[in-house]
């Protein structure tokens, strides 16, 4: 039985580890996780998906990565650096962006938070080089680095990456009459999603499950907000109860839950105090309704109209001229342009023709000075 060298450092023991898992489970699923670098949520990532062959320190392009997960036809898929001393060339995160091959680093020195119960927390809150080695040889691979894109949905509107939304609904006692009552309570990316923030689809889904949502004012609060009553004596199950008391969550009956990705905050529904409807509106905190519904006076410059931005003539001129204006503008500018590119294509086409008479010229002069030799 062969000895380990003595010189074997710990990069060459993590690096020869990971080999041996990604050679082992070929063809297979070797997972890994990592945080996204774009949203909060956790990427899980099967390392050998689309790898039939894996090189060690192989040269590809420029760069020698650590290993190199190949496709079956030889390109390379996926880089995985080891990371100890010191970071990896960045001519590999180079070499990467051009062949659109992904990167994963293993650092075998990062801090990180002790998932289980010890009594010595100091010494658990960052893993010794030695722990890391042993948590890879038990086939638990977490991604320091990486440059891998953002597993979630996007959204249409903005293209920002959407959020995972639950709604969750649970059956608990009312904290006035005791009654059994069912209540919606949402969550986004981990983070509390109280109700004035529920969409239209997921106020439907509270609903079609029994809980009973209504605008109602509270003086905690000290206003309205959209919020669950118990059915029996007409009292807010308040948000704090809810959300915040670390006890009532005991006292709860699961039944059902919905998650969805979005909408993104930028074009999430919002509640309208005034009307009490949700909108879709994009760009403004204002609802569109009451900006139509605001002072209205005759606007001076078009008799027939009514203005609905008195406070817009005063500071910049009339809102209805100068939407003219601006539409007369872009008018006359995409003419310009459109007259510009009519321009260059004529040009274009007046040097082709040029160049035609130039070669046919030259071709003719070297036919008749063809024929006077002969």
């Amino acid at each position: 039985m062969s000895r380990e060298s003595p010189n074997r450092t710990p990069h060459d023991e993590a690096v020869s580890i990971i080999e041996r898992l990604v050679t082992t489970n070929l063809g297979g699923n070797l997972g890994a996780t990592a945080a996204c670098n774009q949203c909060s949520e956790e990427l899980r990532i099967n390392l050998v998906e689309g790898v039939s062959s894996v090189s060690r320190e192989k040269l590809v392009g420029t760069v020698r990565p650590d290993i190199s997960l190949l496709n079956e036809k030889g390109q390379a898929v996926r880089f995985i650096e080891v990371v100890d001393s010191h970071a990896p060339e960045g001519t590999v995160h180079e070499q990467a962006l051009r062949d659109r091959t992904e990167v994963v680093e293993v650092h075998l020195r990062a801090e990180r938070e002790f998932a289980g119960r010890r009594r010595n927390r100091a010494l658990d809150a960052s893993l010794t080089v030695k722990t890391r080695l042993q948590e890879l040889a038990a086939g638990r691979i977490v991604v320091d680095a990486h440059n891998l894109l953002c597993r979630k949905p996007k959204c249409k509107e903005c293209g920002a990456p959407l959020p995972l939304r639950t709604i969750t609904i649970s059956t608990k006692d009312c904290w006035k009459c005791g009654q059994n009552v069912n209540v919606a309570t949402g969550d986004k990316d981990g983070e509390s999603l109280e109700q004035d923030d529920f969409t239209k689809d997921e106020i439907a889904f509270a609903r079609k499950n029994g809980v009973t949502l209504e605008r109602r004012f509270s003086a905690t609060v000290g206003g309205k907000y959209l919020a669950n009553v118990c059915t029996k004596c007409d009292r807010i199950q308040g948000n704090w109860f809810l959300y915040t008391d670390p006890y009532h969550d005991r006292f709860n009956l699961h039944k059902e839950e919905r998650k969805a990705y979005g909408p993104c905050d930028p074009c999430a529904t919002r509640f309208c105090v005034t009307h009490g409807e949700y909108m879709d509106y994009r760009g403004t905190r204002q609802c569109p309704f009451c900006l139509e519904e605001a002072e209205r006076v005759m606007c001076p410059n078009t008799p027939d109209r009514q203005c609905f931005y008195p406070h817009r003539c005063e500071e910049g001129g009339c809102y209805f001229v100068n939407r003219d204006k601006d539409r007369r503008h872009q008018l006359e500018q995409e003419e310009m342009r459109q007259r510009e590119r009519e321009k260059q294509r004529q040009e274009r086409q007046e040097d082709r023709r040029e160049q035609e008479k130039r070669q046919w010229a030259r071709l003719n002069e070297w036919l008749n000075e063809s024929q006077g030799k002969s």
